[in-house]
């Protein structure tokens, strides 16, 4: 074994073989695909022809609860479960540095989690054809790779989460409260926010900072991502109400360019997105190595 992260990385992917793991996740991904594409379509009014890219939007929304929830469980334990068998202290025994322990299973977990997705987009683009007709291949190729990096994301976070922890206990507890903080309480926080500055929620119009806020969750660059890439607004999987928006707003009203004085600025582009993802998926890995490479084993 080369004493390098790639070993580490090569190591990680064999033991989540040998464990099933891939199979497991691989199942749980396709079969989430398979339901929501086959309930999507039952589920639409008699007479209501429905598409492909709609079919995707309705994907996309549930994607933001079921991902970031599959890819913490799959990589929460990626450091603190060999801390807690003593398997670490044996891995550190050979020439590998806490960098590559750290690097190496950002890496082994990325691939674990980016074949599962693979393998059910392809099989979710056949069912796709079957019930909806072929996907337009740009799209479904942007759907795809927001959806890669949108689970690569939550992978990082989820070794990051290991490497800064000691215990079982602490790394899932700190999963899940970011899961359920994302989820459930971070646009109401922001909003909160808006509400203590300016003294009333965002309504149509509102100041560039609160977007920039909003877009900073993992789970709305997605939204803004996928609904580039699929030309539709995907609906956020948690509609929680917390601006002060007519419910009859039309699309064209709730568009970023209609909601913030002048020019649009960069980091309000949807491009910025992208960086928003990567971000969530270095920094917490950044954060955990440096934990990690002070303590004691």
């Amino acid at each position: 074994m080369s004493a390098t992260w790639r070993g580490v990385a090569r190591k990680d992917v064999e033991d989540a073989i040998r464990s099933r793991m891939v199979w497991g996740l691989t199942g749980i991904f396709v079969v989430f695909l398979t339901l929501l594409l086959l309930a999507f379509q039952a589920q639409a009014p008699a007479g209501v022809d429905v598409g492909t890219v709609e079919a995707l939007g309705f994907v996309a929304t549930l994607a933001q609860l079921f991902v970031p929830l599959v890819a913490l469980v799959a990589g929460y334990m990626a450091i603190v479960g060999e801390r807690r068998s003593g398997s670490l202290r044996v891995l550190l025994s050979y020439p590998f540095t806490r960098r590559d322990v750290v690097l190496g299973k950002v890496v082994g977990r990325s691939v674990v989690i980016g074949t599962a997705l693979l393998v059910a987009f392809l099989v979710g683009a056949a069912v796709a054809t079957l019930v909806y007709g072929p996907p337009a291949a740009g799209s479904f190729a942007g759907f795809v790779a927001v959806a890669l990096l949108f689970g690569l994301a939550f992978s990082g976070l989820a070794v990051g989460v290991s490497a800064a922890t000691t215990t079982r206990g602490r790394a899932m507890a700190l999963s899940i409260g970011t899961y359920v903080g994302l989820l459930f309480f971070w646009r109401p926080l922001v909003a909160g926010l808006y509400w203590a500055v300016n003294g009333s929620l965002p309504g149509l119009r509102a100041d560039a900072w609160y977007f920039l806020l909003k877009r900073l969750s993992p789970l709305e660059a997605f939204r803004v991502l996928q609904s580039r890439v699929l030309g539709t607004e995907v609906a956020e999987a948690v509609g929680i109400p917390v601006e002060d928006v007519p419910a009859d707003a039309t699309a064209e009203q709730l568009e970023i360019a209609n909601r913030v004085a002048g020019e649009v600025p960069f980091y309000l582009q949807d491009w910025f997105a992208v960086v928003v993802l990567v971000a969530w998926g270095v920094v917490p890995v950044a954060l955990g190595y440096l934990r990690f490479r002070d303590e004691d084993i």
